[in-house]
């Protein structure tokens, strides 16, 4: 899950596996105080709640914005490799693991269906509508075509769209679309205006103290703002993302180059293997932690949660490595467009003409946000 452009700890773009080991704690965290039912008014997940309502306005956002940051370097690859890599790669993950987590989670007493018919309805359900966390997996894919269909139209007309969208959002009762527009315009950005949020790490990276005085005005900002409640409002719930993910730039730039930040960057590296594997372990190990002495301590429970379903998760994509399982991490050969040869054949085509700004990524299905 390793991508080659960031093997350097010291690369321009190292700080980029750092943003998306924030992003994916701050993912797993919000889960596990909703399962605590971790308000913060109630107190119920202890300081993970804060973390999480602090963290609301730009998590999900930051996610969507690293996932477009390297699309330049794809975008106008012929459509067959486009499809693989960037809509094929996405629904196989989507797919599987929506036929592994819900009969899982069935299993464990979950909402079980009450015949084989409800189950395969309800399967079939959520294909259309993804379970859970699933719908970041399958949103990716739209976004990504999406983007491709729309690459000609001038940015000046589709960014203020995609604000639109943003701000008014549609109710058609057609999950991709009503979903669409909820994110496509921070994706968009990362893809558009890559450069300038290159540009912001190599300004924080030289120049730390500003950046970090910079940061401690945001941070409190932020903190305000969704104390009062603003961010409940899409406009200012819009600002605080952009601010958010700015910061979440800046503090990735300046730890990069640490080596105690280095669990982060694992965990970056690995976002989507801890993605897809942390449900499961914490609808088990959360209420069982709960239930246990421990209980009474709701910031205990939040935290060795937060550990252990992570560090499950990795687990649990190195074991499927080793045994023969590697296919629930990276997608068989079987149902790929293109093979890997002929994938590194057609970006060196497309470097050669000019096309790619950016070193091609790894051959690793799952290294690609």
């Amino acid at each position: 899950m390793t991508d080659q452009r960031l093997s350097k700890p010291r690369s321009r773009y190292a700080w980029v596996d750092f943003a998306k080991g924030f992003c994916i704690v701050a993912v797993v965290a919000m889960w596990i105080a909703g399962t605590m039912q971790g308000h913060v008014a109630k107190g119920q997940a202890g300081w993970l709640g804060y973390f999480v309502v602090f963290a609301k306005p730009f998590r999900m956002p930051d996610f969507f914005l690293i996932s477009g940051l390297f699309l330049s370097q794809v975008i106008d690859r012929p459509w067959r490799h486009y499809l693989d890599t960037k809509v094929v790669h996405y629904l196989y993950f989507f797919v599987l693991w929506t036929l592994i987590v819900l009969p899982v989670t069935w299993l464990l007493g979950q909402e079980t269906p009450a015949s084989l018919g409800e189950a395969v309805t309800a399967l079939l359900y959520h294909l259309y509508d993804p379970f859970g966390m699933l719908w970041f997996i399958m949103m990716l894919s739209v976004y990504f075509v999406a983007t491709r269909l729309l690459r000609q139209v001038p940015v000046w007309i589709m960014v203020p769209a995609a604000v639109l969208m943003h701000l008014f959002p549609l109710n058609t009762g057609i999950y991709h679309v009503d979903r669409f527009g909820m994110f496509f315009l921070f994706f968009y950005v990362g893809h558009v205006f890559s450069g300038q949020f290159f540009a912001l790490a190599d300004w924080a990276r030289e120049h730390r103290r500003p950046a970090i005085a910079g940061l401690l005005v945001w941070a409190v900002l932020n903190g305000v703002l969704v104390k009062l409640g603003l961010t409940e409002y899409l406009s200012v719930n819009l600002l605080a993302g952009f601010m958010g993910i700015s910061a979440v730039v800046v503090i990735a730039s300046l730890v990069s180059s640490h080596p105690w930040a280095g669990w982060l960057n694992t965990l970056g590296k690995n976002s989507i293997a801890i993605y897809l594997g942390f449900y499961l372990p914490m609808i088990v190990i959360v209420p069982a932690l709960q239930n246990s002495p421990i209980g009474r301590s709701p910031s205990l429970v939040a935290t060795i949660s937060l550990v252990s379903v992570i560090v499950i998760a990795m687990g649990a994509f190195h074991l499927a490595n080793r045994i023969g399982l590697a296919f629930l991490y990276n997608r068989p050969n079987w149902i790929r467009l293109v093979q890997p040869g002929q994938r590194s054949a057609s970006a060196a085509s497309a470097t050669a003409g000019g096309r790619s700004m950016l070193p091609v990524s790894g051959s690793n299905p799952t290294s690609s946000m």
